[in-house]
This record gives structure tokens, C-alpha cells and sequence, in this order.
């Protein structure tokens, strides 16, 4: 092999020396997990144009508060506040926003409060002895355009409380939209709430996910959990992470439904980079649980690491009628579909799954934890890395193909030694390098990628003794 080095040339006697800093394996790269956030604004965001935020007021200027790409950005904060996060915001539909009524009748004989949940926010007015409807209605209309991060504004005329969604669309009123109910506390007034006119319009994705393409993000929340949207989050997700590309991502939806509901939605979906989330009902929007669990998945920081039981801090926990039994989860996992569920007191992952269940019909194991996808990104990542730096502007020689093999099978050592690979000395000879034979200036390479799994389940069997 000819030395060469880059010390300019000299006449006068003496020894030099040049520093190679890329000699020798560098280490693996540091695996961060940006979050893009898609979901519809009010702010000064102009729409399709994705934004790095950094603070909360940044976030409640660009989104608008109150917005729905507000409040998955406080909920993905709140499930882990070093989330990098960026938000971009989708075109409203064409449509109308929801509107709901609180209408309050009868006379306060007796003192006490006038309580709204507005998604998993309370808000409270206080009802005198002899108040009228209109002025707890009066005083309730303060009390929620008080509180400016809610999902709606507030008007009132005379009895009736009018509360309107800030965004427009359908599925701001659907299940596992904005949900709102009342009640009176130690007072006869009467209070009732409906859902006066269901919200109208549908969004499209597509243009938001080409406008966010050229970007990395490891993992993308989105708003809405329809099929249609979903399918094109999969493209979008697939045409990412293409060979051209490298931009692995897994993209992350929350529905809300019934067992049945939830995996018909899935069943045409089917993509080891497309995650869905699914609770029987919450007061907490799908938005809100889609950004949080974006935050969960972001704060794990190695990438075959299962996040079995790992809570979403910040969310509401369902109803004991509203909870998902042993055998529902079960089916939903099997289904490809992550169950949200209640433990100590938290909203928590049951088990990280991907939607990819089966070929052609046949069911297919490897892909099923989301782990397992990652892993095969921050691989790839690893030898990108690597590759760049000791071989960018490289010449071909006789041995070249040797030494990137070796660089390649280096590099798997490492992440053998972060317990990401295993068995990298019996697949050594499966570590190919050689130049194309048909382009010049080509080299093929082999790597054998022996993922680690994450450990999910122990089996016991316990011998029962009686002495």
C-alpha cells in the first residue's frame, strides 16, 4: 500500500507531522431522536413550512394557544421536556368549527360550583345562593377564556354557554376529539351539555409531509388517525427511509374506538415504520397522546431498548368502564396495535409494536417491535458515518474492499458492545466488500445485522413442594 501524506513539501531538515483524526474506529453517533409534530395552527406559522421550537412561547406564538399543534407540543413537553422538537402545520380543511352548549337552568337556592371538563382541563365558577342562569353563564365564559390554552373560545347569551373550537374539521368533534361534559357541585342549579354542531371539514396530509420530506425527523405525530392519512403517512415514511434517502423515521396515530374499530383502521396499514396507539376512550385528544408518545419514544435512548409499561406523564388515565381488558390487548397487539393503558396511576405503553404483521397474509415476526426497525436505522446511520468520514473522496485500489470490510465489520463490534448487535465474530464471514464488476468507481458491501432483541415476556413454571 503507497503512503501518502498531505505536508506540504520542504526543503529544510527536520521531522513533521500531520494529526489524522479518523484513524481508528470513532465510536457510533450519538443516537437523538428529533419530533416532528403535524397538526393544524392558529399562530403566525405559516402553514407547510416546518419550524425547530425551543420554548414554550415560541410554540404558543407560532401554533396559536389553544391550537391543535399547541397542545401536542405542551403534551409532548410534558411526557419529556429535552423532546427536540419541530413543529409544521397543515392547511385547515374546508369546513366549519364545532360547537358546543352548556345551558343552565333553574334557581340556586343553595351556594356551591359550576364545573366544565374541557378535554382533561377543569373549569370552575362559583354559584351564589339566588345567582341566575345568566351569570353563572357570565361568570363560566370568564372562567374559560381564562384559561387560553383550551381547545375552545367562549361566548354566552343569557342561560347558554357557547363554546367554539379554535380549529376546524370533523375530527375535532369525532371520537377522540375535543370532549366536554359538566356538572353542578352542592347547588340545584341544572347544567347540560351537548354537542350542538359536530365540527366539518376532512384533513389531507399531503401536503405538509412533502413540505416536511427533505428533513430528518425520527419520529413524526400526527393529529388524525384516518385511513386515508395514515396511508399516506406510510408513503411518506416508506419514500423516506428509501436507499437514495436514509431518512429512517417511524411515524406515530392514536385512535380511539372499540377493539373492532381499531383494528379494522390497521388492517390495511401494515408497515414496520407506523405506529398506532389505541384507547377505548380518554379525555385527552388523540393529538395529545400521539405527541406524547412521540416524547416517550424520542426519550429512549437506545434504539432495541423495549419500552414495555413506560408511562406518557402528563395524560389522563380512562374510566374503569373505559379500560382495556388482558384479552382486548392481547388481540390489539397482535393485531400490530399499541394498547394505552392505566398503571399506578399513569397512561401507560403496554408493549411498543409496529403495524407490521404479515406477508402476503402470513404472519411476520421480525418487524413487530418497533425496536427492532430502529435499530436497523441507527446501523445504518453508524456505517453512514463511518463511511463518510474515512472514505469521502477515496480512490480505488487493491485494498480498498479490505478495509472498508473491516471498517464495516468494526463498526458492528461497537454496536455489539452497546448490546445493539450480537454474534458480529460468527457472521464474520459473512462481511462482504467488493468492487461492482459493472460501475466503475462502485463498491458493494454485505453487513450482516444481528439485531439484539428486547426482552418482552418470562415464562415460568413453578414445582410445587410440599414437604
Amino acid at each position: 500500500m503507497k503512503l501518502s501524506t498531505n505536508i506540504p513539501e520542504t526543503m529544510i531538515p527536520g521531522s513533521y507531522s500531520e494529526f489524522n483524526y479518523y484513524a481508528g474506529p470513532n465510536g457510533l453517533p450519538v443516537n437523538v431522536q428529533k419530533v416532528l409534530l403535524v397538526g393544524a395552527g392558529t399562530g403566525v406559522l405559516p402553514v407547510n413550512s416546518p419550524m425547530e421550537v425551543y420554548s414554550e412561547a415560541d410554540a404558543t406564538t407560532l401554533t396559536g394557544a389553544g391550537s391543535v399543534l399547541h397542545s401536542m407540543y405542551l403534551a409532548a413537553k410534558e411526557a419529556w421536556k429535552y423532546a427536540q422538537i419541530t413543529l409544521v402545520r397543515h392547511a385547515e380543511p374546508v369546513g366549519s368549527a364545532a360547537h358546543y352548549t352548556v345551558t343552565l337552568s333553574g334557581s340556586a337556592t343553595k351556594s356551591g360550583v359550576a364545573r366544565l371538563r374541557i378535554g382533561s382541563t377543569f373549569v370552575s365558577a362559583a354559584v351564589a345562593i339566588g345567582a341566575t342562569p345568566t351569570e353563572v353563564a357570565a361568570a363560566l365564559v370568564l372562567a374559560v377564556n381564562a384559561k387560553t390554552f383550551l381547545p375552545v373560545t367562549a361566548t354566552s347569551s343569557g342561560a347558554v354557554l357557547t363554546l367554539t373550537a379554535k380549529n376546524i374539521g370533523a375530527y375535532i368533534s369525532d371520537a377522540g376529539g375535543v370532549s366536554i361534559d359538566g356538572v353542578m357541585v352542592n347547588t340545584d342549579m341544572t347544567l347540560d351539555v351537548e354537542l350542538a354542531t359536530a365540527g366539518v371539514g376532512t384533513v389531507d396530509l399531503e401536503d405538509v409531509l412533502k413540505a416536511a420530506f427533505p428533513a430528518r425527523y425520527h419520529l413524526i405525530g400526527v393529529s388524525v388517525s384516518d385511513s386515508a392519512n395514515l396511508i399516506l403517512l406510510r408513503t411518506h415514511l416508506e419514500n423516506a427511509a428509501s436507499p437514495l434517502e436514509q431518512r429512517g423515521q417511524r411515524g406515530i396515530a392514536v385512535k380511539q374506538g372499540t377493539l373492532s374499530a381499531v383494528k379494522a383502521l390497521v388492517t390495511s396499514l401494515n408497515h414496520e415504520r407506523l405506529n398506532v396507539g389505541a384507547v377505548k376512550e380518554l379525555s385527552n385528544p388523540v393529538w395529545e397522546i400521539s405527541a406524547g408518545m412521540c416524547a416517550v419514544f424520542a426519550s429512549n435512548s437506545k434504539p432495541n431498548k423495549p419500552m414495555n409499561g413506560l408511562p406518557i406523564v402528563g395524560l389522563d388515565i380512562p374510566a374503569v368502564a373505559a379500560r382495556w381488558s388482558g384479552e382486548e390487548e392481547d388481540a390489539l397487539l397482535m393485531a400490530g396495535v399499541i394498547p394505552l393503558a392505566e398503571t399506578d396511576g399513569e397512561l401507560c405503553l403496554v408493549r411498543a409494536v409496529t403495524t407490521k404483521t404479515n406477508v402476503d397474509g402470513v404472519r411476520f415476526e421480525k418487524l413487530v417491535d418497533t425496536g427492532v426497525i430502529a435499530s436497523m436505522d441507527y446501523t445504518r446511520d453508524s456505517l453512514k458515518a463511518m463511511q463518510t468520514v474515512k472514505y469521502k473522496n477515496a480512490v480505488i485500489h487493491e485494498f480498498l474492499a479490505d478495509a472498508i470490510n473491516e471498517d464495516n465489520f468494526a463498526v458492528c463490534k461497537e454496536l455489539e458492545k452497546d448490546n445493539i448487535h450480537r454474534y458480529v465474530d460468527d457472521h464474520k464471514d459473512q462481511f462482504i466488500t467488493q468492487e461492482s464488476p459493472d460501475v466503475p468507481g462502485r463498491v458493494l458491501c454485505r453487513v450482516p445485522a444481528g439485531i439484539v432483541p428486547g426482552l418482552n415476556q418470562i415464562y415460568n413454571t413453578i414445582d410445587l413442594y410440599l414437604n
